[in-house]
């Protein structure tokens, strides 16, 4: 066993002679405590004697187990890692334990106290019971996980021997005893079997546990954070507490380099094609495997660095994009294969997400340059026509300053055209940096007929019928009264502007009504044209606009404002001509 762990390279003959020396002697020895040369033929209870055989078993055991224990002690010093661990628990312990069980023995032989040798069991619980306690102290292993794993499988004993007493006790008499024994088995063994799993997640010991609630946090930060960058440091935080590692790195394909943090590994060197066949190493695993160029590199890589884990993803990939490397982990555990496995199923599963967050930036930054280019085209549009009018009066002014005629008209359309250009500015500011709103408790009704009373002569010249339904039973909201105001007025002069081309039967209506969830609704709504179906869905976006003239900023500013309000407003499709806006406040907060 102690070969088996110490040697880096396979070198069967070898372990195999060692072996064969150490399986003789074990044998002979074996085979000495049954000749009479071990106790003699004379020997009687309570007169026993010891023949030659017995010392020098003892001595040959004696000699043999302190070789053992002083050559892996040497071994041991120079070791690191899991081997140095294995070395300890399973050679030094219980080759400690195994020879003071056989001084006990001699001692209690020679000096004729048999009480001695039938310490030895409780010399070896305690012996294991304080390496547990050290193991646990010095935080080589989790100590709740090992008390609840010990507790867990006490109970599935406690739980199997009263299976088979009763199933054993219910078929007592009916069944011959050879076949009860058989069922009660087979009927204890099952129920241990199902109970297992379910003992497993009372006690916490289920690793899909801890999988699914990193994965919920990993979502619920993909939903709060649009930023890759920023998903790349929350998820690194996330992976270091999850994992109880020194620290946790991303590692992203930037072309010739995965680079992440303050970390760099170069596809040029010899780890990278190792680490991307193998899909996962430790400086455990290395110490098992074949001593090669590649490996080598891999393991300076992991010394550099102080890792503990690497893996790549997606798994199977010859061309991985992500590599994960987590450091050691601050208990100096190792991670075991099942952790290797769940941090390969975590590395997949953020490669997919922040895939998605950069493809998803990447549709912003289109969409926004596409604004900016919309943007440019429409405020040229929009401002060059009072500017060329600002232009023409501007030319004529030396020559036709005379004309009364010309300054009354120079009089009204330039300030009128310099008015034009200072809304759009004003609807630019308005849309790019919201202003802040004083909210209180206000009545809607008291807003939408004060607006009423300023539109109705506009309404007049315009010949539009304008009517107003308060239908609300309570119209309280926690809103800005000229917040709502503004709302308002854009609302009603998209409807006035929908109705410019047709004729006669203009209508515009404002309603209220009160929601069975206590909620307010307002809705406005006239008998035009209506909304085109392929323009509802981006009705509320900037530069989006159903008129011919104007640059689409009125609605996108209402729902800017309705959304700092935590309104909502839509374009219901009622089935009746023309277009209906329905804004929706909530329910205002108490006032206590």
């Amino acid at each position: 066993m102690k070969e088996s762990i110490l040697t880096t390279e396979i070198r069967g003959h070898q372990i195999k002679g060692q072996a064969l020396v150490w399986f003789g002697i074990g044998c002979a020895l074996a085979v000495l405590c049954f000749t009479k040369y071990y106790i003699p033929p004379e020997s009687r209870p309570g007169a026993e004697l010891r023949g030659s055989g017995y010392y020098i078993y003892t001595s040959i055991s004696l000699v043999l187990y302190l070789h053992l224990i002083s050559q892996t002690y040497r071994q041991w010093r120079m070791q690191t890692g899991i081997r140095r661990l294995e070395i300890q628990f399973l050679i030094l312990n219980a080759g400690v334990a195994c020879l003071l069980a056989i001084i006990l023995n001699a001692a209690g032989n020679y000096f004729d106290l048999r009480y001695l040798a039938r310490l030895t069991p409780l010399l070896i619980v305690i012996f294991y019971g304080l390496t547990a306690w050290a193991v646990t102290v010095h935080r080589v292993f989790d100590a709740r996980q090992v008390f609840l794993s010990v507790v867990q499988r006490l109970l599935l004993v406690i739980m199997l021997s009263l299976g088979i007493l009763g199933v054993e006790f219910l078929l007592h008499g009916l069944l011959a005893p050879a076949l009860s024994l058989v069922l009660s088995v087979i009927a204890g063994s099952t129920f241990a079997f199902l109970l297992e799993r379910r003992t497993r997640e009372w006690f916490r010991l289920t690793p899909e546990q801890s999988i699914a609630q990193l994965r919920r946090a990993m979502t619920e930060a993909a939903r709060s954070e649009p930023s890759p960058d920023k998903l790349v440091t929350a998820y690194e935080e996330l992976l270091r507490d999850w994992s109880q590692a020194g620290y946790a790195r991303l590692l992203f394909d930037s072309g010739e380099v995965f680079v992440g943090g303050d970390i760099e590994f170069t596809k040029d060197r010899p780890a990278h094609p190792a680490l991307v066949q193998s899909e996962w190493t430790t400086p455990e695993s290395l110490q098992r495997r074949r001593t090669e160029p590649g490996l080598i590199d891999l393991r300076q890589f992991l010394t550099e660095f102080d890792l503990g884990l690497a893996v790549t993803a997606p798994r199977g990939s010859p061309t991985p994009s992500l590599v994960l490397v987590l450091g050691t982990k601050v208990n100096h555990r190792p991670f075991t294969y099942p952790e290797v496995q769940q941090v390969q199923e975590i590395a997949e599963f953020m490669d997919n997400i922040l895939a998605r967050s950069r493809l998803t930036r990447q549709a912003r930054q289109s969409e926004q340059l596409a604004t900016i280019g919309l943007l440019g085209a429409s405020l040229a549009h929009e401002i060059r026509n009072p500017l060329v009018s600002i232009k023409t009066f501007a030319h004529l002014l030396p020559t036709r300053f005379e004309d009364p005629e010309f300054r009354r008209r120079f009089h009204v359309l330039i300030p009128a055209e310099v008015d034009r250009i200072d809304s759009l500015t004003q609807q630019l500011l308005d849309l790019s940096n919201p202003r802040r709103h004083q909210m209180e408790r206000i009545s809607l009704h008291v807003v939408a007929r004060e607006t009423i009373d300023l539109m109705l002569t506009r309404a007049t010249e315009a010949r539009i019928h304008l009517a107003a339904t308060y239908g609300a039973t309570t119209d309280t909201i926690w809103a800005d009264a000229s917040a709502m105001r503004q709302v308002i007025i854009n609302l009603l002069i998209n409807a006035f502007q929908a109705l410019e081309l047709q004729e006669t039967d203009r209508r515009v209506e404002l309603r209220t009504r009160s929601s069975p969830g206590g909620s307010v609704i307002l809705e406005i709504s006239d008998n035009g044209p209506g909304i085109p179906a392929d323009q509802r869905a981006r009705l509320f976006h900037p530069f989006v606009s159903t008129k011919t003239k104007g640059m689409g900023l009125g609605l996108a500013v209402c729902a800017d404002i309705l959304h700092e309000h935590k309104a909502t407003i839509i374009v219901p499709d009622i089935g009746r001509p023309g277009a209906t806006f329905r804004i929706t406040f909530p329910c205002p907060p108490p006032s206590s």
